[in-house]
C-alpha cells in the first residue's frame, strides 16, 4: 500500500457572511477528497475563525492523483434547528498539490455554491503532498447533531411551486370542452382541386426527368482539409487562476476579467523590425 498522503492544513478565514441573525457566525470547515470526508471543530460567533488544524488523507492510487479534486466547504453551524448553512466553498485541482518543502499558506476567495448566494471572505489553507510512512491518515470528528442543508438562496427550493403552476395551467386546458368544425366540400369542387393538383405535379415529375437524362453531376461534398474531423478541438487547463487571477503576498487573487479560452494560451510576442533600402537620388539641373 502506497505511503502517499495528501496533507491539508486549514489555518482560518477571513471576513466571513453573518448567518446567525446577531451579525455573527459559528462556522466549521468540510474537507472532501477521493471519497474520504474531514471536518474541522466549530468557533462560535466568529467572523473571523482561526483553526490551524491538520488533516491527512490516503491517496490509494497515486497514479489518479492528477485527476483528483479537493473541496473545502465552509458551514455555519445553527444549534437551535441542528443544521448548517452553506458560507462559500474553495476548489483545488491537482496542479495545488505540491511538496511541502513548496507548500505555503495561501488565502482563497471563498466561491459561491449557486448563483444566488451571499458569499464573502477568504479560507486559508496550505496544501502538500508527503511520503512520510509516519503519519497516520486523520481520524474523523465525530458527526454533529441531526443535520440538514439549508442554503438559503437556492433555486431548487422555489422549483416545485412553479412547475405545479405551469402544470395546472396545462391540466385546466385539458378539461376544457374543445369544439371541431369540419366542412364539407362540393363534389364539382372536389373534382376542380384534384386535377389542378394533378396538373401542378406534372411540371416537376418532367423536371426531374429532364435532370436525370442530361447528366447533371451529383452535388459536391464538403472536405475538411488539415483534420480527420472538423471539431477535432479540445480544451486544455493550463492555470488553475483563470481571468487574470495572480497569487500576491500569499493571497490568491482572482481577475476581474471573466474567463474565457484566451486564458488558455500563453501570450506571443511579436519583435517588429522595419528594412529601409538607402539608394542615391540624381538630380538633373537646367542645361
Amino acid at each position: 500500500m502506497s505511503n502517499l498522503k495528501l496533507g491539508v492544513e486549514v489555518t482560518g478565514a477571513h471576513d466571513l457572511m453573518p448567518k446567525d441573525g446577531q451579525g455573527s457566525c459559528s462556522s466549521f470547515v468540510e474537507l472532501h477528497f477521493d471519497g474520504q470526508e474531514f471536518r474541522t471543530t466549530t468557533k462560535d460567533k466568529d467572523l473571523s475563525p482561526v483553526w490551524n488544524e491538520k488533516f491527512y488523507f490516503n491517496i490509494t492510487d497515486p497514479s489518479r492523483l492528477p485527476n483528483l479534486t479537493l473541496a473545502a466547504c465552509v458551514y455555519h453551524y445553527n444549534k437551535s434547528t441542528g443544521s448548517k448553512v452553506f458560507l462559500g466553498k474553495v476548489h483545488l485541482t491537482a496542479t495545488s498539490f505540491v511538496p511541502y518543502a513548496d507548500a505555503a499558506v495561501l488565502h482563497y476567495p471563498l466561491e459561491k455554491k449557486v448563483v444566488f448566494s451571499r458569499v464573502k471572505g477568504e479560507l486559508g489553507l496550505k496544501v502538500f503532498v508527503t511520503d512520510d510512512p509516519s503519519i497516520k491518515s486523520s481520524s474523523p470528528l465525530p458527526d454533529l447533531e441531526p443535520v440538514t442543508n439549508t442554503d438559503q438562496h437556492t433555486v431548487q427550493d422555489q422549483t416545485p411551486s412553479f412547475t405545479s403552476s405551469i402544470l395546472n395551467v396545462f391540466s385546466r386546458k385539458k378539461n376544457d370542452s374543445r369544439h371541431t368544425f369540419h366542412t364539407v366540400a362540393k363534389p364539382n369542387e372536389e373534382k376542380q382541386h384534384q386535377s389542378s393538383s394533378s396538373a401542378a405535379a406534372k411540371p416537376s415529375s418532367n423536371y426531374m426527368t429532364h435532370e436525370m437524362k442530361s447528366g447533371m453531376p451529383p452535388p459536391s461534398k464538403f472536405v475538411y482539409a488539415g483534420s480527420s474531423s472538423p471539431f477535432d478541438y479540445a480544451l486544455k487547463e493550463t492555470s488553475p487562476y483563470l481571468g487574470g487571477g495572480q497569487v500576491v503576498g500569499g493571497r490568491v487573487i482572482r481577475g476581474n476579467m471573466r474567463p474565457s479560452t484566451y486564458d488558455l494560451v500563453e501570450p506571443m510576442r511579436y519583435l517588429f523590425v522595419g528594412v529601409v533600402r538607402r539608394g542615391v537620388q540624381s538630380r538633373s539641373g537646367p542645361n
